[in-house]
């Protein structure tokens, strides 16, 4: 497996020339500028250079590039792989009601005996991540193929995003990527790297992503007795205190992240799924905590890696946890890297939600403010 990153923006065009690796085998991954009428040219660029490769990507707030975070312009891998094939399934995606559907759509496209992995890159605003999961499930079964995936993400102002559709930026829409072959590893882990504190609750009322109460009381009351002085600055204040959400085991619980509140109906909004029934308990995040999870995930990865094995680390974190962590995002990219194998390389984006195995072994779930790490390589 061969492995070229590049970048380009606006101001300066493409960082190195692309390299000539276009082919059947050939997987071009995009993350980057929301505003994609800006780096028009460089899609363009792509669909010339790669015309027989699979193109893929989606809008980000930040891309990551090696150990550096890209906000303006796009970050570019371009992977030849030399044994696995490739397949691209898309699907429209205009409505979270349609998420079940379409993961089914995609997942009937994808099933075959060899799949080892599937990433999903799905609109960011028109995603029930939780559903789309869900309906891939009924196809592809999660248990022995790889799933991951982000949604894509603008700069928090939660307008429009964007996923490629035949190499060019579209709105609803929403994409798989197959990776098929005895010879190629496609390895996942997640980390939140948040502590708990106060007691376990139960969700007593909510729809879809509005959480109404918590043991009978209104949600954001509750909220607020817990932040104490941080409620001041709600609802920025409550990206370090996201909800943990379980069902029956509490070790695979998925993080959720509030974004707005309603005074009037004391509720609080969320970009995910908040299901009536689950328990919860508040969290508490800070960025060492946070590069503690992402350098915890590469660690348990890495273990299971053949030594003198080169990887291409593919991260999706979460926009909340790189505003969390602001000037110190950098600390939990460093983390990564410093424990991969001698010549790795890693790429990715941050988006508004993570499609990953939950801690511990769980089945693919839709996080929040989650640091989700694949290593990808091939076997001689």
């Amino acid at each position: 497996m061969q492995v070229i990153l590049t970048f380009f923006t606006p101001a300066t065009g493409w960082h190195k020339p692309l390299p000539n690796m276009d082919s059947p085998q050939t997987l071009v991954l995009v993350f980057g500028e929301p505003d994609h009428h800006s780096v028009a040219s460089a899609f363009k660029d792509l669909q010339a250079q790669y015309p027989t490769s699979v193109i893929a990507g989606c809008a980000s707030m930040a891309s990551v590039f090696g150990e550096k975070l890209l906000q303006k312009g796009l970050a570019v891998a371009v992977i030849r792989f030399h044994y696995a094939r490739l397949v691209l399934a898309e699907t429209p995606l205009t409505s979270p009601a349609n998420s079940h559907q379409a993961g089914e759509y995609l997942g009937l496209k994808l099933q075959a005996p060899d799949l080892k992995g599937i990433l999903l890159l799905t609109d960011g605003l028109n995603t029930q991540g939780t559903e789309l999961i869900r309906g891939l499930a009924t196809q592809v079964n999660p248990q022995t193929v790889a799933i991951v995936g982000g949604l894509a993400s603008d700069r928090m102002a939660f307008q429009a995003t964007w996923v490629l559709h035949n190499g060019v930026p579209c709105s609803g829409r929403a994409c798989g990527i197959g990776f098929y072959g005895e010879k190629v590893v496609f390895a996942s882990q997640s980390r939140d790297g948040f502590r708990p504190f106060g007691p376990e609750r139960r969700i007593t009322r909510a729809d879809n992503r509005t959480l109404y109460e918590l043991d009978h009381r209104p949600a954001l009351q509750v909220y607020k007795e817990y932040l104490g002085d941080h409620a001041q600055h709600l609802p920025q204040s409550a990206l370090n205190f996201p909800l943990a959400i379980w069902n029956s085991d509490k070790q695979h619980y998925a993080v959720r992240v509030p974004v707005a509140v309603d005074e009037t109906e004391q509720s609080l909004s969320f970009i995910a799924d908040i299901p009536t029934g689950y328990q919860t308990q508040f969290m508490y995040g800070s960025a060492d905590y946070l590069t503690d999870g992402a350098e915890d995930a590469a660690k348990t990865l890495v273990a299971n890696v053949p030594a003198n094995t080169p990887v291409l680390a593919f991260i999706i974190s979460c926009a909340a946890r790189q505003l969390i962590m602001d000037e110190d995002t950098f600390q939990e990219l460093e983390a990564v890297q410093e424990r991969l194998p001698h010549d790795s390389q890693q790429f990715g984006f941050y988006g508004f939600g993570e499609l990953a195995p939950t801690e511990y072994g769980g089945g693919c779930s839709h996080h929040n403010a989650t640091m989700t790490l694949s290593l990808l390589y091939e076997r001689p």
